[in-house]
């Protein structure tokens, strides 16, 4: 607005005329209310397969469908040369069939060195409790009967023995007699002397079988019993570790078999793979790398004869009627995004079509942003369409368009343009035209706002004409409001402690700044009462370069003293802004 225009406006309060025919007014109305957050997105299949080569090592492309070409779930899509599998395939079943036999003696060998460790261990016991029954043989049976054999042959000896000495000392009786003849007399002799060597042979072997016989059968029994006893233990160990033996062969064999059996399925399977189905119904897209191969020759990666490796794409089968966008939304906004919000959808591509659609996904972790706005963070976000299928199939994979997500959509709710409300510290304020002659300044309390309106909760009516762009034509009294703030927000600081030098920095800190409309419907107020020489100018009412104690605001005054370096009375430009230099920290 021009400053003649500003100059009638300062002076028409008291004129009485009629409000100029170019002061912009709006009225504030009723109407619907809507939030959202308009982005740019891709569009793309939310079910789309894309079928890769599955076969190790890398293969040769044999057929494939054309690209573009509609398939059906089941049909053949892709046909990779399988014959060095089917090679291998053989070579595995050969190697199975030896796993087969190697696994069959294994398991008779396992159940032979069962049976030939039950005989072994069976065997030992036996032995061991045979050298028990003779042991027990030997000292209940045989020992007391070889003394008892012996006993009876010394008692025979005996009684001979006294038979004999009887006979001959009868026969030297005789003899001296001249009844008997010294030959008979010597063979009695001779007989008593026979009768005490076997009486004394029959007691030496009584002796040594009490001394040594008995003793040494004893001993040699008792050391063959202790040792069947280990030979038993031994027999039991041995068994053990060639039973464990057995059974890691016959374990080993197993697993080789198994492993055969899996490298022989396998082969089987990567031959099966070399078979690719459409697993649903789709339009044959290529999997061809942008750049093509040979140093960007254009000449396509997908082909028939064309060499493909393992896990590489052959080809994707997007299905048309499920689409969907992939978009990222900035962390300020990610607040305001939910679950199943609906969404309003405009494709390049298709131009005057409007689309549907709800948020059907929102990342937990923030992605990081590209070169070089690594320090923006944003949220991977899919918007879900919801249209038809036969509204969706005009569409395709990799087209951009524009979404709108519908945040908040109200209906009755009073609204004014955002350009229309003055922000001032915390309160908001409005300029409202009152008939023809009069405008009011009112305090309003608002709401939410989005990106033209902003929700009124109180302090202007439906129908009340607001003036647009109040800050180009109330700047002063604008100005005022925010010295007021300031002025409160410095007497604050001072009833704290701080000095009024600290206080006048702090109201170049304090005053409000311009900000941009946000999605809380908080219009935001320029820059006022930053400037300390516009600062010192207010001050300074009779314009005379000089600030007087008097002309000073309170808070001022309580220091007026000390930022009076030159003590004439008065505050120079550079006393002031020295004396706020010179503020404690």
């Amino acid at each position: 607005m021009s400053q003649s225009m500003k100059s009638w406006i300062s002076s028409w309060f008291s004129s009485g005329k009629k409000l100029p025919s170019s002061l912009i007014t709006k009225q504030a109305n009723k109407g619907r209310f809507r939030i959202t957050i308009n982005e740019r997105g891709f569009l793309d299949s939310q079910n789309n397969a894309t079928l890769t080569c599955e076969v190790p090592g890398s293969t040769t492309i044999i057929s494939i469908v054309p690209e573009g070409a509609a398939v059906k779930q089941g049909d053949i899509v892709c046909e990779l040369d399988s014959s060095s599998l089917e090679e291998k395939a053989r070579q595995a079943e050969i190697d199975v069939t030896k796993a087969e036999a190697s696994f069959s003696a294994a398991r008779e060998n396992l159940e032979i060195q069962k049976t030939q460790n039950a005989s072994d261990i069976a065997f030992a016991q036996l032995s061991l409790e045979l050298a028990e029954l003779d042991y027990n043989k030997f000292m209940e049976g045989e020992l007391p009967q070889q003394r008892d054999q012996i006993l009876g042959q010394i008692r025979l000896k005996q009684e001979e023995l006294a038979r004999k000495e009887e006979a001959y000392e009868f026969t030297k009786r005789m003899a001296k007699k001249g009844y008997r003849s010294p030959s008979e007399l010597e063979a009695q002799r001779i007989a008593m002397t026979q009768a005490e060597i076997q009486l004394r042979v029959e007691e030496e072997n009584m002796r040594v079988l009490d001394k040594f016989t008995a003793p040494r059968t004893i001993r040699e029994l008792e050391a063959n019993a202790k040792e069947l006893v280990r030979e038993l233990d031994r027999v039991k160990r041995q068994a053990a570790a060639a039973l464990a033996k057995a059974e890691a062969e016959f374990e080993s064999s197993k697993l080789t078999l198994e492993v055969e059996k899996q490298k022989y399925d396998d082969w089987l399977k990567h031959i099966e793979l070399c078979t690719l189905r459409a697993p649903q119904d789709g339009q044959i897209v290529y999997a061809n790398s942008s750049s093509g191969r040979r140093g960007g020759s254009g000449e396509p990666d997908i082909i028939e004869g064309a060499t493909v490796r393992e896990r590489q794409a052959i080809v994707k089968i997007p299905d048309l009627t499920k689409m969907k966008i992939d978009a990222r939304i900035h962390e300020s906004m990610i607040s305001q995004l939910d679950l199943g919000q609906p969404v309003i959808i405009r494709a390049d591509a298709q131009p005057g079509e409007v689309y549907h659609g709800v948020v059907a996904t929102i990342s937990s972790v923030p992605l990081s942003g590209s070169f070089p706005n690594y320090d923006i963070k944003e949220y991977q976000v899919a918007i879900n369409l919801t249209d038809p299928p036969e509204r969706v199939r005009m569409l395709r994979p990799g087209l951009s368009a524009e979404f709108e997500v519908v945040v908040e959509d109200r209906e009755d709710v009073l609204q004014v343009p955002v350009q229309a409300v003055v922000q001032v510290g915390k309160d908001y304020y409005m300029w409202v035209v009152s008939g023809q002659k009069s405008i009011q300044r009112r305090q309003v309390k608002v709401g939410k706002s989005n990106q033209t309106d902003i929700e009124i909760l109180d302090g202007v009516k439906p129908g009340d004409s607001v003036v647009m762009s109040p800050r180009t034509i109330f700047s002063d009294e604008i100005t005022d409001l925010e010295e007021i703030l300031t002025a409160k927000l410095a007497a604050e600081k001072l009833s704290a402690g701080e000095e009024a030098a600290d206080a006048v920095d702090g109201m170049r800190e304090e005053s409000p700044k311009p900000r941009k409309p946000n999605s809380g419907g908080k219009p935001d107020g320029q820059k006022a009462g930053g400037d300390p020489s516009a600062f010192f100018s207010r001050l300074d009412k009779d314009g005379n370069g000089l600030i007087s104690k008097e002309e000073a605001p309170p808070q001022l005054q309580n220091a007026f003293s000390t930022a009076d370096s030159d003590g004439d009375g008065s505050l120079s430009p550079a006393e002031l802004k020295a004396h706020a230099a010179n503020r404690p920290q």
